[in-house]
């Protein structure tokens, strides 16, 4: 922009505030000298004093927290302060800031930012430097240091309730726990949200090491199934899963994953949910009213806040853990912020009218938000280890706000005070190129038995009982029985057997499966598809046998029916209508 022009645009942005606004600004300077009493002269004094040595006066005077609104207006936000951010990074704002309105009561020092920032225009609210201050001020104000996250240490007196989970090798042994849920056809959701009701969370929470193997808080509903509901959503986000009837099945393009491997699998599901956008997770903080009907239409796009989230993650300190305050203010002022909704108000606690979030802080909206994202997508994922309290908190951050008052945590993530980026994370943020997972060279031999038995010379890891478990029953500490019944199961399932075949090769010595054994699976493989469902029919009873055989050789109904035996006849549910109509021209009739 040229020069003369924002010359221009400075007098009139000058020229819109009145003399009782100008003056106490001049007088914070006394090197400035007296201020004029008409406005025109005034104008112009504060441009001229402006346009020489008076900005670096004026700057070498101010204070510290306020030589930092102005940097940071400078140089991270087109020159307009931000509230909220700066806030959250310096812990408190300048008086400038809360006490410029009082014009009798403050004093003429804390006036010195109004050299600097001015309302953009008549009717618009907010500060900004204008532009031909900032021209001046680059050369004089250097840029702030860039935001970065440190590694943090865990505090040495450790709160009794206060719990560190490691999630690398736990999330790979339960992804292959929820894939063999998956081929058995056992994870099932509403056809019309895809949510997971209470009696499948409840179930595949006991097979997990859920966060809250209890519920700990009452106004944390949900809290004992974190997990449990995180994995349903991962795997419906997947490419690879698809929903058929109100059951997840694999993918013809899923089922090769059940042999890939693991670390890829939760590389691909974390990619895959990024851009999904099956689930607002926002949703998950159930206390906020307000997000169907009208505020839905307000809500941002879903994967934007992800993104975000997960670009800050690949600044975190690798193996180093972080405070949950300090990742939190880092998304904020380090260039990751993002928002929950366009039009807060439309979101409240209780009561519409009185429990409106118009004046909510970063952490009641952005901050319930991320501590989900981490706890039951991140964490859930293995992507995070994470240290945990109870969700309900001693010094609750929302007291402040109208209907909290009795409310113990404003979601069942509260209780999230350290993340730690793990191996696995870096890879599946795309920080590393490739991962060695630690398990999958655990090979505890074994011994493929006649009779279908499998016996292990010393305990299996976790991650081998879990794979054998989806084809065979544990028959004692070490020793298995291949299950007809499962196998067929996940056959039936669209699964293979193949995964089954290269566990055991790897780990039997024998070039050769039993003969039964062998016999066996090959008999699965081949009889899994035996039956197959045509469609369904209504069957019909007729008075005998006699009236059956007249009605299934009648002109009119021969093509409408079938006999099945004895005095019953099959016919079509779709064409009920027209045999009955048949029916009667033949002479007969139907209850």
């Amino acid at each position: 922009m040229p020069a003369n022009h924002n010359d221009q645009d400075f007098l009139d942005i000058l020229n819109l505030l009145t003399v009782d606004q100008l003056k106490p600004r001049f007088k914070s300077c006394p090197a400035a000298g007296t201020a004029p009493a008409r406005k025109a002269e005034l104008v112009n004094a504060m441009k001229t004093w402006l346009s020489g040595n008076g900005l670096a006066l004026v700057w070498q005077s101010l204070s510290p927290l306020e030589q930092q609104a102005v940097r940071t207006s400078l140089y991270s936000s087109d020159g307009w302060f931000d509230e909220r951010r700066f806030e959250v990074e310096f812990g408190a704002l300048p008086s400038w800031f809360t006490e410029r309105y009082h014009y009798y009561h403050t004093p003429a020092e804390q006036y010195k930012l109004g050299w600097f920032f001015y309302p953009p225009g008549r009717n618009q609210s907010g500060q900004r430097i204008p532009d031909w201050l900032q021209e001046r001020l680059i050369s004089l104000v250097s840029p702030p240091e860039p935001a970065r996250l440190l590694p943090d240490e865990l505090p040495a007196s450790q709160p009794a309730n206060m719990v560190i989970v490691e999630r690398e090798r736990a999330a790979a042994r339960e992804l292959r726990l929820m894939l063999v849920l998956l081929q058995e056809g056992k994870l099932k959701v509403s056809d019309k949200t895809g949510l997971p009701g209470k009696a499948l969370l409840q179930k595949i929470s006991t097979r997990l090491e859920e966060y809250y193997p209890d519920a700990p808080c009452e106004d944390a509903p949900g809290v004992a199934h974190i997990k449990a509901f995180g994995w349903i959503m991962l795997l419906q986000a997947s490419r690879w899963v698809q929903r058929q009837a109100g059951r997840l099945v694999l993918t013809s393009e899923g089922l090769g994953q059940m042999s890939a491997p693991l670390h890829q699998t939760l590389r691909h599901l974390w990619l895959d949910w990024l851009d999904s956008q099956i689930l607002d997770e926002f949703s998950r903080i159930d206390i906020v009213k307000g997000q169907t009907g009208k505020g839905a239409k307000s809500l941002t796009p879903v994967p934007d806040r992800r993104h975000a989230i997960a670009a800050a993650l690949t600044e975190a300190p690798a193996g180093g853990w972080v405070s949950y305050p300090a990742l939190s203010r880092f998304i904020l002022v380090g260039g990751h912020e993002f928002e929950i909704t366009e039009d807060v108000s439309t979101l409240y606690l209780c009561e519409r009218h009185y429990g409106t979030l118009y004046h909510a802080e970063w952490e009641v909206l952005q901050g319930r938000y991320l501590r989900c994202v981490l706890m039951e997508y991140a964490a859930t994922l293995g992507l995070i280890d994470v240290v945990l309290v109870p969700p309900q908190q001693p010094e609750p951050d929302y007291g402040y706000m109208w209907g909290a008052d009795d409310v113990y945590c404003l979601s069942r993530y509260d209780g999230l005070l350290y993340v730690r980026l793990n191996a696995l994370g870096a890879y599946c943020l795309g920080l590393t190129r490739d991962y060695e997972d630690p398990s999958a060279s655990q090979r505890t031999p074994l011994t493929m038995q006649k009779g279908g038995r499998l016996g292990f010379s010393q305990p299996p890891t976790e991650a081998e009982q879990l794979l054998i478990e989806g084809f065979a029953d544990a028959l004692g500490e070490h020793g298995w029985q291949l299950s007809g019944e499962k196998m067929l199961t996940l056959l039936e399932n669209g699964g293979s057997l193949e995964p089954l075949r290269d566990f055991i090769a790897k780990r039997d010595p024998q070039p050769f499966l039993p003969e039964d054994s062998e016999q066996l699976l090959v008999s699965c493989e081949g009889n899994a598809r035996a039956v197959a469902v045509a469609g369904s029919r209504l069957l019909l009873h007729c008075r005998d046998e006699q009236t059956a055989t007249a009605i299934a050789a009648h002109p009119l109904t021969a093509n409408l029916c079938q006999t099945a035996g004895d005095n019953r006849l099959l016919i079509e549910p779709r064409r009920e209508q027209d045999f009955r109509q048949a029916l009667h021209q033949a002479g007969y009739g139907m209850v």
